[in-house]
């Protein structure tokens, strides 16, 4: 929580001193209205449990595990830029982001009458929506009069709107291009921590024996945008 309250003060900083700025100065926030899809990869990083075996053949571990796929979605924010210094520029983003969630349980027992045992495992599927905001820093090169090509960082947070959802803070290096008109952008989001995901952290089963299985995730997010000046 202290790190949201914290990015958006920051980003509401910048924003209103903004304002004040473009009256003051020759480089006034370029504000662009941008969306596109990305590529969502989860990657398990930490995993456990526990597993108590009844009878001669226990189950594989495999059969236990969540499993998290690879996603498509898309995003749709407002992100500007300011020119600070000759060889510094400042961004700032807020805008709404998708993210498909995609995975299957491990096995469990679903029936069971004494003679004839049945194992089954659940599908889930959930589009998550999450507000966003960042603060980034860039490196401009100058491609003609208008144009610039912007490499840098920026530092961000996910802040979660659905109901089974989650938050969490990421690091995005990328690269831009901007012009009087268009804005094009090529990022790679990162999580520097391990996420609990609400569904696919932890589960609870029976599988000739009870289990339990808990699992953390690193999330990846590869994204293509274009956007149009205001």
């Amino acid at each position: 929580m202290t790190r949201i309250l914290t990015l958006a003060a920051l980003l509401g900083a910048t924003l209103s001193a903004s304002h004040t700025a473009a009256a003051q100065d020759a480089a006034p926030w370029k504000v662009y209205l941008e969306g596109g899809g990305k590529v969502s990869a989860f990657r398990t990083t930490s995993y456990g449990g526990s597993y108590q075996p009844q009878g001669t053949y226990p189950s594989p571990e495999e059969d236990r595990k969540i499993t998290v796929r690879n996603t498509f979605s898309g995003f749709l924010q407002v992100k500007g830029f300011k020119e600070v210094a000759k060889r510094l520029t400042l961004s700032a983003t807020v805008g709404l982001d998708m993210q498909h969630l995609n995975y299957r349980t491990g096995y469990t027992e679903t029936f069971s009458n004494g003679t004839i045992t049945a194992y089954g495992r659940d599908h889930i599927s959930r589009l998550l929506s999450r507000a966003r905001v960042d603060i980034g820093f860039h490196y401009p090169v100058r491609i003609g009069e208008s144009g610039r090509l912007l490499p840098g960082i920026a530092l961000g947070q996910m802040v979660n709107l659905s109901e089974q959802g989650y938050s969490y803070t990421f690091i995005q290096p990328g690269i831009y291009f901007t012009n009087d008109r268009l804005l094009l952008s090529a990022t790679v989001s990162e999580t520097p921590y391990n996420v609990l995901i609400p569904g696919a952290s932890h589960m609870e089963g029976q599988l000739r024996g009870t289990y339990t299985y808990d699992a953390e995730y690193r999330i990846r997010e590869f994204q293509l945008g274009f956007g149009a000046k205001f």
